[in-house]
């Protein structure tokens, strides 16, 4: 018993002395004037998780007591903490299976059927960046045109183009924006756009920061015309600002949720970013819900109370919040694209403004913005 003993509080004494001794470590982004110095990072003891491609930036895993030394370095800018973000949590949902083909309210509420004679979005390239897309869902598979997981590499080592969703937050997106026209199930607004699921988001609805700029990479990368976010945080974030803004000036038509808190300041982020149109919700008697953000960065309002839409497990649910309003404008702005030649991402943006149900106040207010977005006015324009 004494051998078994000592020999316990041997383990137990080196246990402790690692405890004291072992650096803590944070996962963070240090963000560089210029090149990023993968080699002065190695100085610093810095474990290299992701290089960025557009912004001068890396992702490294460092000691904490490196870190006073390496954020004064002249090379570099600031250094952001790779916090975790969340998507847009909606109030409720419940599941509910079709016998045929359902029009949501939604749908129908933008005219977006009616829209369906001079475009459906054929061949529009949209990135819905949130928890993936369920690719064997029968609604969605025949648009699904490809993806990426951008999710931080950790045991078991996700396979990169394994996009699907084991969520259910970005499948109903997807649905809203993209659902086929094929006599079940449900439609979406634009039914012949191609799908593109950016996992950044995982099971829980979380992800890094990280994975959120390098989701948005890869739609730089691939050419997406319009980029759909249903997610978000309500603290600023400089490299996320960048990266919406690369991607605006590359032509891209970035669409964000508002978020669900019924705050006036801030909308939530990415929403909140000027290259970000950011989008409110109404009901079916085109109410702004109580929980439905407001303010200055509100541009459009769009259906977001129990929109009906596709769910993993090739299932179809109800769900509610400003997540659900975004892929509305996301689904309208394929639609205008495809119905115009060559039209960039700002005349795009101004045909939505201008086309808009104009709803609430005269003009333009904190909570309809422009109004409710109108696909059949907006293919029209």
């Amino acid at each position: 018993m004494k051998k078994v003993t000592s020999g316990v509080l041997v383990f137990l004494l080196l246990v402790s002395v690692y405890s004291v001794w072992a650096p803590e470590t944070e996962r963070v982004i240090v963000v560089f004037y210029s090149t990023p110095d993968v080699n002065l990072l190695s100085q610093y003891g810095a474990t290299i998780d992701t290089v960025f491609e557009y912004i001068p930036a890396v992702v490294v895993t460092v000691s904490t007591t490196a870190l006073d030394t390496l954020s004064e370095n002249p090379q570099v800018k600031y250094i952001q903490p790779d916090y975790y973000i969340h998507y847009v949590d909606p109030p409720s949902w419940s599941a509910i299976q079709p016998s045929s083909q359902v029009l949501p309210w939604g749908v129908d509420r933008i005219d977006a059927e009616r829209a369906w004679r001079i475009s459906t979005g054929e061949g529009i390239k949209v990135a819905v960046v949130d928890t993936g897309i369920d690719r064997d869902h029968p609604d969605l598979r025949p648009n699904i045109h490809g993806g990426f997981n951008a999710i931080a590499p950790q045991p078991p080592y996700p396979d990169p183009n394994d996009f699907d969703d084991d969520h259910g937050h970005g499948t109903h997106c997807a649905g809203i924006i993209g659902a086929v026209n094929n006599n079940f199930g449900v439609v979406g607004v634009a039914p012949d756009c191609w799908l593109y699921g950016v996992k950044v988001l995982d099971a829980s609805g979380s992800g890094y920061l990280s994975d959120c700029v390098e989701g948005i990479e890869w739609c730089i990368d691939n050419g997406m015309q319009v980029i759909s976010m249903s997610w978000g945080s309500y603290s600023h974030y400089p490299i996320l600002e960048e990266i919406c803004a690369e991607a605006w000036e590359r032509g891209a038509v970035l669409v964000g949720a508002a978020g669900n808190e019924g705050y006036l300041y801030p909308d939530l982020y990415p929403a909140g970013y000027s290259s970000v149109m950011a989008i409110s919700a109404t009901d079916i008697n085109d109410n702004v819900p109580w929980w439905s953000n407001y303010g200055d960065e509100i541009e459009l309002a769009a259906p977001g109370v129990s929109i009906y839409s596709t769910f993993i497990g090739g299932g179809y649910a109800y769900m509610s919040g400003t997540s659900m309003a975004c892929p509305h404008v996301s689904g309208t702005a394929a639609l205008v694209l495809a119905g115009q030649n060559d039209v960039s991402n700002r005349v795009v943006r101004a045909i939505l403004w201008k086309t808009a149900e104009d709803l609430g106040a005269p003009g333009w207010d904190p909570y309809y913005g422009y109004g409710l977005v109108d696909a059949e006015a907006a293919v029209l324009a």
